[in-house]
């Protein structure tokens, strides 16, 4: 089993947190985004990327 490096999960965790922000998501299941875990926030972004790119 290999181990994350912090810096790296930070990293990526704030880079999905940037893009959601860009989208103009503030919050998502109710909590804010740095609430969020990396998981959560991979979800969210895929769902949000996805609904923009069918409604423009």
């Amino acid at each position: 089993m290999s181990k994350r490096h912090p810096e790296s999960m930070e990293k990526k965790k704030n880079y999905f947190i940037k893009k959601l922000l860009d989208y103009g998501v503030y919050k998502a299941k109710g909590r804010q985004l740095y609430e969020l875990t990396i998981g959560e926030l991979e979800r969210e972004y895929r769902r949000t990327k996805l609904k923009k790119s069918f409604h423009g």
